[in-house]
């Protein structure tokens, strides 16, 4: 029964079909039309989108839609927070859709003041596409239903997700000119906006998972679009672990060891998988085929938990996942350390 004003902050360039059905989804949502208000901010869009808003606004007078030159995503977001009047900040991606609770899901814990952030949870609208897409269904389903709930007992919640977040806006506004105008290696900090402003919340409050609070988003049909995006999400991993590392000590101490053992593995695994590889071919020590079986048990496992909590057929892919995450994404994390000061402001 905790319902809150909120404000739908939502951040677009060049999305003129995906913005429509968002900014729909948005209004037809179960929550009081009084305590809701939906913010769009037109960051620069050169095609359609401008003209998409327009006609949406004789259909939902309380749309407010704010045109800035081309600024970043990081200013369009800003742009709605400074005019929302809702006490929660309920950020959505412009390509994501939400259920029709969603809004009504996300506020819930906000009771609590100590409670400064809460991701919702995404599925993935365009999984049956191909098998690219099939396999990032997977890897959502595991993100979000092992890694986040496992954070979120803690309360240490480390990515809060632009597909659906909630942010309290007392406590957004403390940080937001720290965040607005952040920088790293001498470059401004314009990727990663949702794990960068988790990080500014996460340093003073509690930040939370709620797996019924849900929504959808398109995710990259094509591998080049896919490598693009993750290695925008190495970078922002890379960067913000290294700011969270300085406070998360602070935190519950095994919520701390998680994520500090977690992130030093992650690193580190490129490096010692070439160390193996190096070692052991051409020798009769078999260390590369333990490896590989360990790692067919993990990507195994994993592919159970998805088939029994979320049965389809795309459950197997959770396989070709952990292949892509050794032999790809891996390495990737050097890549993206060395590329750091490359910045963009999306994917597509």
């Amino acid at each position: 029964g905790y319902t809150p004003s909120v404000s739908v902050v939502i951040s677009v360039r060049n999305d003129e079909e995906a913005i429509v059905r968002t900014v729909e989804t948005c209004f037809a949502t179960d929550y009081p039309d009084e305590k809701r208000e939906v913010i769009v901010v037109n960051d620069g869009s050169t095609d359609a989108t401008a003209q998409s808003l327009e006609k949406l606004k004789p259909r939902f007078p309380k749309l407010k839609v704010f045109t800035l030159p081309p600024s970043g995503k990081r200013h369009g977001m800003a742009t709605g927070v400074r005019n929302a009047s809702g006490e929660l900040i309920v950020f959505v991606d412009s390509d994501t859709w939400l259920y029709p609770s969603a809004l009504r899901q996300i506020v819930c814990g906000f009771e609590d003041p100590t409670l400064g952030a809460a991701s919702g949870h995404t599925e993935v609208s365009n999984a049956g596409v191909n098998a690219l897409t099939g396999l990032q269904d997977v890897r959502y389903y595991l993100s979000f239903k092992l890694v986040k709930t496992a954070e979120s007992v803690f309360g240490l919640v480390t990515c809060c997700p632009g597909c659906l977040s909630a942010y309290r806006k007392e406590y957004l506004l403390k940080v937001l000119e720290p965040w607005l105008n952040q920088m790293f290696l001498g470059a401004p900090a314009t990727f990663g906006d949702d794990r960068s402003l988790t990080n500014y919340i996460l340093k003073d409050y509690r930040v939370i998972y709620n797996e019924t609070a849900i929504c959808m988003t398109i995710v990259p049909e094509t591998w080049k679009r896919y490598m693009t995006q993750q290695v925008r999400w190495k970078k922002s991993w890379l960067r913000e672990t290294l700011r969270a590392a300085g406070f998360i000590y602070k935190k519950h101490p095994i919520g701390a060891l998680s994520f500090y053992v977690t992130s030093i593995c992650s690193v580190m695994s490129p490096f010692m998988i070439f160390k193996l590889l190096h070692y052991s071919i051409g020798k009769q020590d078999g260390g590369v085929i333990y490896y590989i079986i360990g790692l067919v048990l993990i990507g195994l496992l994993q592919c159970l938990y998805v088939l029994r909590r979320k049965p389809s057929s795309r459950w197997l892919l959770g396989m070709f996942m952990v292949a892509a995450q050794v032999l790809v994404m891996g390495p990737q994390t050097y890549y993206a350390f060395f590329t750091m000061r490359k910045n963009h402001w999306g994917t597509r």
